[in-house]
């Protein structure tokens, strides 16, 4: 129930008493007066006041307050017909009957209409007593005096309880809608973890709460050195991209005290600032974005009009920064969150890459690209230390030019990189450009370089080299990106070692094979050189086709290692002077079988292994291993199979004697299309037309296989 209506219940009930009163006293008096004037009177007021109820209760809001003060006229007429008809032999206290409609007014509309009102009455009434006589000067001035000050003092206390009823009324409610505000708002401060919805949902709040005709909303930077506006309200479209010092005018004091201000004035405060050019502000409220002892930033509402925000505007808008400085405080702890996570998972895929690659060479451009994607900058490097020299060398970059990268050789004590190796700590500068510890400043301002982060390759017992990130730009390394970086750099140098251990393991096993191979050359003379003149037809076929590099250095080492599975055959089956039995040949056969198990265990060699499987193959389909046929066969096994085939051919053996080379290449023309690939020994016959390969052999040109293993693509 509002109250309104409460008053109109409490008048209701003053009204019955007094009616009550009015009937009670005209009983015990009636002889003294002619019914037929009093009790149409009486009866009258008596319907007048439930004809008044029913008109309060019904009448709509915007027209309550006339037609109240319209029946509060009436009844005080009809108080004064009552008195005038008692003229002959008044009632006494019926002139206090005017107290009720002065009261009504005071309690429903406040105390500067209760005392008009009473104001009114008091006149009215004196006006009877004149009409009815009953006036007798100076004897009746002290009654109607009293009586009229009566009336007034009435229409105070109602008016002051009313006012103070209606401004209890209106706290409670305004409180209400204050709670209910920030209540609702922090809801929707909390429904979001994006720290830029966070001040456009302050925004909105301040701007819906107040009805400000400017909202601004300032967000500290990271450097800590501006207030740049990240959500606005009644601005132009350039004042939303204002900047200001920290330390500006009102914004800057609410910054560093952290409590908020209200300017009633802002002509009376000296260190207030006009920041827009599209309007005047004349009041404003400032109001920190604090949480605990952090500040991320300052809300700023203002009217063009003197005094149109209060004490009560001031402590809204500061409840609802301080609900919004929550929600950004709650943002940046998940930001920080998604960002370590992010961090950690980039960490593991990084590691899971370095650490699953095993060529050195691809370990160290992972390393650099990895680095660039993990710190968000454009340029990386890796320096290895060479021990014998003590110098560091780049081994690896993304980002820099050929000449950065060749500029020389440091040593172990200069320049950043130097210092990073002699002290074994990370080392991170602002500008290298300006850093008199850096040997290159004039290279890297060349370069575009600006900031650097140096960190040591470390292992347990030694420092293996350096993991470099640079910007173009100046910035400072904070703690965390330090200790990131310096992470992905352990990882780093566990995987540089271990890609290191297993180039040398690989390159002992290799050595191994390739002695295996040259004995199996060596085992007697006829068969002395075999594998590398095979390899220098095979490569120069295999160049000639326009092969990749990587491709040819396939065929090179396989070439080589072809007939590396002999080393499981017989010896007097290998040497036999005349033709092999089906047995024999059955296991001659299988030493495509050997060679490949002999291989299986270098990951190294596993590109090789096919084309050491197949070289026997025929295009027809009717060779071995697996008898297959056409471009089923490897295209490297089809180029061995022709160079071993022209180099057994034009090689003595123990069963016959060398063919003439002229008879070895029509042999090759015979048999394109059925033993051997027609394209494959196209392309040979005009290596030898153009004589870029040496048919002929002498002793002189056989060398140790080992120099001439290829190592690109493996």
């Amino acid at each position: 129930m509002d109250l309104r209506k409460k008053l109109v219940f409490f008048t209701r009930l003053i009204r019955l008493l007094a009616f009550v009163f009015l009937v009670v006293q005209y009983l015990l008096v009636r002889e003294r007066y002619q019914a037929s004037q009093i009790i149409p009177v009486i009866a009258g007021l008596g319907v007048f006041y439930i004809i008044m109820d029913r008109v309060i209760f019904r009448v709509p809001e915007e027209r309550f307050k006339l037609a109240s003060l319209s029946l509060m006229l009436f009844e005080m007429f009809l108080v004064s017909l009552l008195i005038y008809f008692t003229r002959s032999r008044p009632i006494r206290e019926f002139e206090y009957l005017y107290v009720l409609p002065v009261a009504n007014v005071a309690l429903w509309f406040g105390m500067r209409e209760g005392i008009a009102y009473a104001a009114v009455a008091a006149a009215e009434f004196s006006l009877t007593l004149a009409l009815a006589g009953r006036i007798e000067w100076p004897a009746s001035a002290g009654g109607i005096l009293g009586t009229s000050i009566f009336m007034i003092v009435a229409a105070y206390i109602m008016g002051f309880m009313a006012d103070f009823a209606e401004r209890e009324s209106a706290e409670k409610a305004r409180r209400m809608v204050e709670l209910t505000t920030v209540s609702g708002f922090a809801t929707l401060f909390d429904s979001t973890l994006l720290e830029g919805k966070v001040y456009t949902n302050l925004c909105n709040a301040v701007s819906r709460s107040v009805n400000p005709d400017v909202v601004l909303v300032f967000k500290l930077e990271k450097d800590g050195e501006r207030l740049a506006v990240a959500a606005c309200d009644g601005v132009s479209e350039s004042e939303a991209d204002l900047e200001i010092p920290v330390g500006y005018g009102v914004i800057g004091r609410v910054l560093e005290e952290k409590e908020p201000v209200l300017l009633m004035d802002t002509d009376t405060e000296r260190e207030f600032r006009h920041l827009l050019e599209s309007q005047r502000i004349r009041s404003a409220v400032y109001a920190p974005m604090k949480w605990r002892d952090e500040v991320y930033g300052v809300a700023l509402a203002g009217n063009q009009e003197r005094d149109s925000l209060n004490e009560n505007d001031l402590n809204l808008i500061s409840a609802l920064a301080v609900q919004a400085a929550l929600a950004v405080h709650n943002s940046r702890l998940y930001s920080d969150l998604e960002d370590r996570i992010g961090e950690l998972h980039a960490i593991f895929e990084i590691d899971k890459a370095i650490t699953s690659a095993i060529d050195l060479e691809t370990v160290l451009q992972q390393i650099v690209q990895m680095s660039v994607g993990l710190m968000d900058a454009r340029i990386s490097s890796i320096m290895l230390l060479d021990e014998e020299s003590e110098e560091l060398v780049i081994a690896a970059a993304q980002g820099l030019s050929e000449s950065y990268i060749k500029k020389g050789p440091i040593k172990v004590g200069e320049s950043i990189a130097g210092k990073v190796i002699q002290e074994g700590r990370p080392i991170a500068v602002e500008d290298i450009r300006r850093d008199s510890r850096h040997a290159y400043a004039e290279q890297a301002r060349l370069e575009g370089l600006c900031s650097l982060l140096s960190v040591p390759l470390s292992l347990k017992d030694r420092v293996i080299g350096v993991l470099n990130i640079y910007t173009d730009e100046p910035h400072v390394f904070n703690p965390h990106e330090i200790n990131l970086f310096t992470s992905l750099a352990s990882q780093a140098a566990i995987a540089i070692e271990n890609a290191r251990l297993f180039e040398s393991l690989e390159e002992i096993y290799i050595e191994v094979i390739t002695a295996m191979a040259s004995a199996i050359d060596a085992r007697d003379a006829y068969t002395h050189g075999h594998s590398q003149r095979v390899t220098e037809y095979a490569v120069a076929i295999a160049e000639e086709m326009g092969l990749a590099p990587a491709e040819v250095d396939i065929i090179r080492n396989a070439s080589i290692l072809h007939d590396v599975g002999k080393i499981g055959i017989k010896e007097e089956i290998l040497k036999k002077p005349g033709r092999l039995s089906e047995e024999e040949r059955r296991e001659m056969e299988y030493h495509p079988f050997i060679g490949t198990k002999i291989l299986h265990s270098v990951r190294l060699l596993e590109p090789v292994m096919p084309l050491v499987y197949h070289h026997h193959e025929r295009f027809d389909g009717t060779g071995y291993p697996d008898g297959l046929r056409g471009e089923e066969i490897p295209l490297g096994a089809r180029i061995i199979s022709v160079a071993d085939a022209f180099e057994s051919m034009t090689s003595d053996r123990p069963y016959r004697k060398a063919m003439p080379v002229e008879d070895a290449l029509a042999e090759l023309r015979h048999n394109a299309g059925r033993q051997f690939d027609p394209r494959v020994v196209e392309v040979f016959m005009r290596l030898a037309d153009e004589g870029k390969i040496e048919l002929e052999w002498s002793q002189s040109r056989v060398i140790a296989l080992s120099d001439r293993f290829g190592r690109a693509g493996m």
